[in-house]
């Protein structure tokens, strides 16, 4: 039964074992989410990351707003990430709203990202915030997918310009 916990160091062996199977820069990026600090994953204790992960909902960084981070745990084994930010910026506005996610390559096409963001919207966070905006790229159909078994509903299709693939917007109404 999978389940979604704080970030904590005792999930340390686990994260770092998922973070190897990342097979892109891309995606490394988005299972630490340091954002432009993902080089300091590699400079403190394991400890530390997670404190600052939990940290994040009350004071994060300058180029972060206020967010929960959620690790996906099923057997003590860690499955995904999932982040609820608290509040949007021009740049969550418009390209990535408040839920980001990612799951571990061996767990994909599981049901993984779609449990996560089901437990997710249950949050009392989630509900305070009540309407949530999420994205995705236009070709990720297993993202879109999840999205809609979640009762996302779809908005619009933006263009990003600068080579970006168009990206597609979609709210849950939970108030």
């Amino acid at each position: 039964m999978m389940r979604l916990v704080r970030p904590d160091s005792r999930y340390e062996k686990s994260f770092l074992k998922a973070f190897d199977e990342m097979d892109n820069d891309s995606d490394r990026d988005a299972w630490i989410y340091l954002g432009p600090d993902y080089e300091d994953f590699f400079k403190i204790p394991f400890s530390d990351y997670a404190a600052r992960l939990q940290r994040f909902e009350t004071s994060p960084p300058s180029h972060f707003v206020c967010g929960s981070t959620y690790w996906a745990v099923e057997d003590e084994e860690v499955i995904g990430r999932i982040g609820l930010r608290h509040e949007l910026n021009d740049f969550l506005r418009r390209e990535a709203g408040h839920i980001g996610y990612i799951v571990r390559p061996s767990w994909r096409r599981k049901g993984v990202a779609t449990e996560m963001v089901k437990q997710l919207l249950g949050t009392e966070k989630a509900r305070t915030i009540g309407n949530l905006l999420v994205t995705c790229d236009e070709g990720n159909v297993a993202s879109e997918r999840t999205i809609l078994k979640n009762g996302g509903e779809f908005e619009s299709t933006i263009n990003l310009g600068d080579s970006k693939p168009l990206k597609k917007r979609f709210w849950f109404h939970l108030d």
